[in-house]
């Protein structure tokens, strides 16, 4: 087990959000997501995680990508809504969050659409989201940058970190569970290849 070590930007009421032109979407049980195009790192097959102490409970524990930890949240229970369990086909979009790698567990990877005209000093859905319109419907815009990575002292929380993963992975056999672990493996040895910049090539694992 892990201990979270890093905080994200204090959030005010309301907060502000990223102007974004184009989002990067997705969806995690037919609900659609967006993240800032400018935000992405990468977009990887989901590893086998570990379990991170004193975090929220939409954080599902964190993965080693080559040397740097990358915290994995779950949009559904940042969103208020029922945790999704992992399965072994679902994947990760890495984010750039205040200088370091945040992972978004998705289980489609939808594209890019241009972000509709709206105001973006609304109040959000959750902390970390807010609802918006792209060319294609609606979807939950998530700015990673506002997601609090560290849990409020002031709170109980339901389950333990290794309660919350257990309970992520409680679909995956031992099969689908050696499968992750090895895709996790490969990840500690990615090479950093973009001109200088903190940026993964897209691997499939």
């Amino acid at each position: 087990m892990i201990t979270a070590e890093r905080r994200a930007t204090p959030i005010s009421e309301p907060p502000r959000f990223e102007v974004a032109e184009e989002c990067v979407v997705f969806a995690l049980c037919a609900q659609t997501y967006a993240v800032a195009a400018d935000r992405l790192l990468s977009c990887l097959s989901l590893p086998r995680l570990t379990a991170l102490d004193d975090t929220p409970p939409y954080l599902m524990g964190a993965f080693d990508l080559r040397g740097v930890l990358a915290p994995v949240v779950s949009p559904a229970v940042l969103g208020g809504a029922p945790l999704q369990p992992a399965a072994s086909s679902d994947l990760l979009i890495v984010l750039e969050a205040d200088g370091d790698p945040l992972a978004l567990h998705a289980d489609t990877l939808l594209g890019i659409e241009p972000l509709c005209a709206q105001p973006w000093d609304r109040r959000p859905v959750s902390a970390g989201t807010l609802q918006i319109r792209l060319s294609g419907g609606r979807a939950q815009f998530i700015d990673p940058s506002l997601i609090e990575l560290v849990a409020d002292t002031q709170g109980s929380a339901d389950q333990s970190a290794d309660e919350r993963l257990l309970d992520f992975e409680r679909e995956l056999d031992a099969s689908a569970l050696a499968l992750l672990e090895r895709r996790a493996e490969r990840y500690r040895s990615l090479a950093r290849v973009v001109s200088g910049h903190r940026r993964w090539a897209k691997l499939n694992a």
